[in-house]
């Protein structure tokens, strides 16, 4: 599966808690891979392992079982910070940030790429710029991320993680807490990035309809199963994940 278009390939890869020698296993046997310049929507109900599995993926958490390479190289051979400017990661918890304002939280996505001073390079400094142009939120550099909503705050995370500069971004579920109009514009912004910086996107979700229309390819998560392919979901396997579709029909 491995290939020099890949940037992350999953393999016999098993994802789950440890309760002492007891395994919780969520989902178990995925064979999957991120080409590059691809948006990827996870989807699936609440509880079924999509978070999990975006943490193992960021190497937060141990798999279970089976490998994870990182163009051709397993994630646990990388440093952290080497680590770090691969891949980058936005969750769903809100950040802690004391009295640190958009711009700053933006620059925090550059430390993987600076020396033992922390200091920004003027390189650094572009990145950070060009995160914050592409994102859209210019007019909130000086604002404390506290002041702002949380559709812009979602932006604002984004562009951090963008400035990090590596060739995969995870989110998981990175429209959760926004009304609709927000969803709608955080998910226009990653499919815009996709296409204008060629990075890829991978993205927990349980938005349907804006997954079927902005992503390139579909995971699909039932509960205790494998992960389905796109080219494999129909109808009957989204209405059975998300049993509220069963009227409503869909056209991919």
């Amino acid at each position: 599966m491995d290939n020099l278009n890949s940037i992350l390939t999953l393999s016999q890869l098993s994802v789950g808690y440890k309760n002492g020698q007891e395994k919780n296993i969520l989902m178990e046997n995925l064979h999957l891979e991120i080409p590059k310049a691809k948006f990827i929507a996870l989807l699936g109900a609440n509880g079924v392992g999509k978070s999990t599995l975006i943490r193992t993926l960021a190497n937060l958490q141990k798999p279970l079982s089976g490998n994870i390479l990182l163009k051709g190289k397993s994630i646990t051979e990388y440093e952290k910070k080497e680590f770090a400017r691969q891949i980058s990661l936005v969750l769903t918890d809100r950040i802690q940030g004391g009295n640190l304002n958009v711009q700053e939280l933006v620059e925090m996505g550059r430390y993987p790429h600076t020396n033992w001073t922390g200091k920004l390079r003027s390189h650094d400094h572009e990145k950070v710029e060009e995160a914050i142009h592409l994102c859209a939120i210019g007019y909130l550099k000086d604002a404390n991320i506290f002041e702002i909503s949380d559709g812009q705050l979602q932006k604002a995370m984004i562009a951090r993680a963008l400035a990090q500069d590596g060739d995969l971004m995870l989110l998981d579920e990175p429209t959760v807490h926004l009304d609709a109009n927000n969803r709608f514009a955080v998910m226009e912004l990653l499919r815009k990035l996709v296409n204008e910086t060629q990075k890829s996107i991978l993205m927990s979700t349980h938005q349907v309809e804006m997954a079927l229309k902005m992503s390139d390819e579909l995971w699909l998560a039932n509960c205790g199963e494998n992960i389905t392919h796109q080219e494999l979901i129909n109808n009957k396997e989204i209405e059975r994940a998300f049993p509220y579709l069963q009227k409503l029909k869909i056209d991919h």
